[in-house]
């Protein structure tokens, strides 16, 4: 049986990775020459919070749910949230946008989107969704094998690695493609999602990207501070080569969405710089 997002979708992590995964697509959109993106794991194009699915877990009320009527939201959030209101025809929160959605509302007339995914039904359900739209290729492949289709040949771009960690090995999996994929195009930027449910794991895996990124980077958590009961309650995103004009609008963000992703006292969010070579 193989990971099902729509369990999931709109949940916290949810919000904190799109939340970045826009700050990083506005600031690549700053310039006018035109860049790829490509997601390895790419999931569905869009989730409807009214399903059984979706109802029985309802994660996304501690998600979207508690921000999507703000008007109060910095940049990045409300960047975010625009995405999600045009999908809703900005009406009542009914449907949630997987990661390509973000993506095609703000590639422009130049821009490529190459979205990767392995299960059968889900890229079919993808091409569906998506084939009338000019900018993107979907290839039902495993993701990993992405870096043979890097560097893309705009030369600048996003790279999105948002595994489903089904696989017991998918930390060392996903370690070992982004060393891979900075051989081959080492100025793009990489955002590679990881959740935090046995601490060791994600530990070890910090530790390895750590020491063997040649590049500068940025770990951001977030924290909910919820009782873990055996449920994920934290989650980070690493951003390699991460743009200038993007920091500014993450670090003016994160402490927002802590506060009100909160379920507990613990809750919190950081982003730690690394620096190559630096341990």
């Amino acid at each position: 049986m193989h990971y099902q997002h729509r369990f999931h979708a709109g949940n916290f992590a949810d919000v904190h990775k799109h939340v970045l995964l826009c700050a990083l697509l506005r600031a690549l959109s700053r310039k006018d020459s035109p860049w790829a993106y490509v997601e390895t794991h790419a999931g569905g194009g869009a989730y409807d919070l009214a399903d059984e699915a979706a109802s029985r877990t309802a994660e996304f009320h501690d998600g979207i749910a508690r921000l999507y009527a703000r008007d109060d939201a910095p940049p990045a959030v409300a960047a975010y949230l625009e995405v999600v209101r045009t999908l809703n025809a900005h009406a009542a929160l009914r449907r949630y946008p997987g990661s390509p959605r973000f993506a095609t509302h703000y590639a422009r007339g130049s821009d490529r989107i190459v979205l990767c995914e392995r299960e059968p039904a889900i890229a079919a359900t993808l091409k569906a969704e998506l084939a009338a739209d000019p900018h993107v290729a979907i290839h039902q492949r495993d993701g990993y094998e992405a870096t043979a289709l890097l560097p893309p040949r705009e030369k600048r771009g996003l790279v999105l690695v948002d595994p489903p960690f089904e696989r017991p090995d998918e930390f060392d999996a996903a370690a070992a493609f982004l060393e891979r994929a900075l051989t081959r195009f080492a100025n793009g930027v990489f955002a590679i999602w990881y959740p935090y449910k046995k601490r060791f794991d994600t530990e070890r895996f910090l530790r390895r990207l750590r020491r063997d990124c040649p590049r500068e980077a940025i770990n951001y958590t977030l924290e909910t501070g919820a009782p873990s009961a055996g449920q994920m309650h934290a989650c980070g995103l690493l951003v390699v080569n991460p743009p200038y004009s993007f920091v500014g609008e993450a670090e003016a963000a994160l402490p927002w969405l802590a506060q009100r992703l909160a379920q507990g006292p613990a809750a919190a969010a950081r982003a730690e710089p690394w620096r190559p070579g630096k341990p």
